[in-house]
């Protein structure tokens, strides 16, 4: 935590300092009203003190080093607004991502409910088969008389019983009618998932290396929280592991339902949106200028998203 009194108190207050008095003011009335922080015997500082020690900047080079504090100050609202609607992008396509993924897993469940079930045959039906197959042997034959009472509905012309079948409202949340939606499934999860992510990480990464710049660790308060969402994409991927445990059919039925499982709800890996330490590097090097703060910040976000570099942070 900044010491105050030893920058207030000090004749020979710099501009900088004036400039790292000001952001912090802005942080602890952000921490006060979100209550994200503590500040014990901290006073925050009134406009009229703010301004009476800017009074005191005389030549142009503070004047300059000042401005910049008030550019980073403009900058950390528009960059908190959109970080936020970032993480409400990578929300909303990892929602949808989630929604198709669970309803595709609820089918193959009953799907393989039905699987577990007894066979139910005739016994003429029973009778005709030279070999009940691997899965008659996993699921038994219940065999019922050949004058069933529900004929027509459950006999067949040749008095073979017919097996339930998911619905057709199923069908339509199943792996294979997922398949059929790649390319809306891919933009939830490319355009607005991972895109979202890797701003909103951007961001974050930004706001930790302005705090390490002006030496304001509290600086971080205006990063976005990122936990919630993290915490679900680790569920996500249990679920889809549990999916595959899941998978019903046999031969290339079921060699099918788990190739589009692989392709279209792969697990999602975090290390795709991972900043390289070549990039923090680069940031890191212009804001070795403190002038930088003038300019537009997004452009040193954008570095942050780049790839390149072999090491990562």
């Amino acid at each position: 935590m900044m010491n105050i009194s030893n920058l207030t108190d000090n004749e020979n207050i710099t501009a900088e300092d004036i400039g790292r008095l000001i952001i912090y003011n802005d942080i602890y009335t952000y921490s006060i009203q979100t209550g994200k922080g503590e500040f014990e015997n901290y006073q925050l500082l009134t406009q009229e003190e703010l301004d009476t020690l800017m009074e005191g900047i005389e030549t142009y080079e503070d004047a300059d080093i000042l401005e910049c504090y008030i550019q980073l100050r403009y900058f950390i609202k528009n960059a908190q607004a959109m970080s936020f609607a970032y993480n409400q992008q990578a929300q909303n396509g990892f929602c949808r991502l989630l929604m198709y993924m669970t309803q595709a897993q609820q089918v193959e469940h009953a799907r393989r409910m039905i699987e577990l079930l007894p066979m139910i045959m005739t016994s003429s039906q029973f009778s005709e088969m030279r070999n009940p197959g691997e899965l008659a042997r996993l699921r038994g034959v219940a065999i019922v008389a050949d004058n069933f009472p529900c004929r027509p509905k459950c006999l067949d012309a040749h008095d073979h019983f017919i097996e339930p079948e998911i619905d057709c409202f199923q069908e339509m949340m199943s792996l294979e009618h997922s398949e059929t939606m790649e390319e809306k499934i891919e933009y939830f999860r490319n355009e607005l998932m991972f895109c979202g992510l890797k701003w909103q990480n951007a961001y974050n990464k930004l706001f930790e290396l302005i705090a390490e710049r002006i030496d304001i660790p509290e600086f971080t308060v205006f990063c976005t929280d990122t936990e919630d969402l993290y915490r679900q994409i680790g569920e996500f991927n249990q679920q889809r592991q549990d999916m595959e445990n899941e998978i019903s059919g046999e031969g290339e039925e079921y060699e099918n339902r788990k190739r589009i499982l692989a392709r279209i709800f792969r697990p999602i890996d975090l290390d795709e949106i991972k900043i390289t330490e070549k990039a923090v590097d680069e940031v890191r090097k212009r804001m070795d200028d403190i002038r930088v703060f003038r300019n537009d910040l997004t452009e040193l976000a954008r570095i942050l998203i780049s790839t390149g570099g072999s090491n990562e942070v």
